[in-house]
């Protein structure tokens, strides 16, 4: 099988070589997309009215073409002003300057936590995971990537229990083992959190504080790779600079770098490799070669959101660090080649 690997590269290295007009045929051609199309199904759940670190991560997504993107769910951030309904509005407005307005769903989530252990929250969000997650018709895998509290993939989860053996959490959220603590994402709601890790039997990839807050750009990479990028990019770059401005009228001096936390949802799971050894169907994409995790028994999650260690139960995936080169460089790289397009 190597030897027959071996041969493909190289026979095809020798017709790439032998097609003069390749470099100038990419250079106008359309964005990449694979040639069998997506290797998986997401839902992205995201607080998109709070920090801007989700607006960036969501573009990527809505940009990632190994991706078939079932929904955006916006979600509350647990205040007044970062609600539900805001963030899907902006969802749609991201949707309309990429082109995509109508191709993908949006879906608003819960606007407040839930009010008791084992009682959902009926959103049109929740529903969305359950509809999504219960379908028959696909074969692709189904990740549900939050960027935020946990309410929507709770209440699904009490909604209809069966969901869990159907998809995996990608969750920006916690903090270091093993510890854990009071981390912004769980305290969102903690209820949410203690049902999806102490009461369902969900696949769990999580990225915590001390590996999301390495996720880190300047202001100055933002005004030459992002802003010049057609109308998408003037809208994230402008977005980025009245959360400067609204953070410095608290008197607070951010510098020029900013972390774009959110955005390890789409490297995880538009940009994973295969599982070596795997030559022949069925294939498996769920390999993160370049950032490497720690396969743990999934913690008991108390109120405040410390750690209580387990010796049974299922693993979880709890992520050591991320591959910040790759995840900046192909969200750059296809907000240039989609500019306008």
């Amino acid at each position: 099988m190597a030897g027959n690997r071996r041969q493909f590269v190289s026979g095809m290295a020798a017709t790439l070589s032998a097609l003069g007009a390749v470099p100038a045929l990419a250079k106008s051609a359309k964005p990449f997309a694979p040639f069998l199309g997506p290797r998986s199904r997401v839902l992205f759940v995201n607080d998109l009215s709070g920090d801007p670190d989700g607006l960036f991560a969501a573009v990527h997504a809505i940009l990632s073409p190994s991706i078939e993107l079932r929904g955006i769910v916006g979600t509350s951030a647990g205040n007044r002003q970062e609600n539900a309904q805001g963030a899907a509005d902006l969802a749609k407005e991201m949707l309309r300057l990429t082109g995509r307005a109508g191709k993908v769903p949006v879906f608003a989530g819960s606007e407040k936590k839930l009010a008791a252990p084992g009682t959902p929250d009926r959103s049109p969000g929740a529903q969305a995971i359950v509809d999504e997650a219960m379908r028959t018709d696909s074969a692709l895998p189904l990740y549900v990537a939050v960027g935020g509290g946990l309410t929507e993939l709770a209440s699904a989860l009490m909604i209809e229990p069966a969901i869990a053996r159907k998809l995996t959490l990608v969750w920006i959220g916690g903090d270091p083992y093993p510890a854990g603590g009071k981390e912004f994402n769980f305290s969102v709601d903690p209820i949410a959190a203690q049902h999806v890790f102490n009461e369902s039997q969900v696949p769990i990839w999580q990225v915590t504080s001390g590996v999301y807050k390495t996720c880190t750009v300047s202001e100055t990479e933002l005004q030459a790779y992002v802003a010049p990028c057609g109308a998408i990019g003037a809208w994230l770059y402008t977005k980025m600079i009245e959360q400067s401005a609204k953070m410095g009228e608290f008197k607070f001096n951010i510098g020029e770098t900013y972390t774009l936390g959110d955005s390890p949802l789409v490297l995880l799971t538009a940009l994973t490799d295969w599982v070596p050894g795997a030559w022949a169907p069925p294939f498996v994409f769920t390999r993160t070669g370049s950032s490497p995790y720690d396969e743990v028994f999934a913690p008991h999650l108390l109120a405040n959101g410390a750690y209580e260690t387990r010796s049974e139960g299922r693993k979880i995936r709890v992520y050591q660090t991320v591959d910040t080169r790759m995840m900046f460089g192909d969200f750059f790289a296809k907000l240039r080649v989609n500019a306008d397009k």
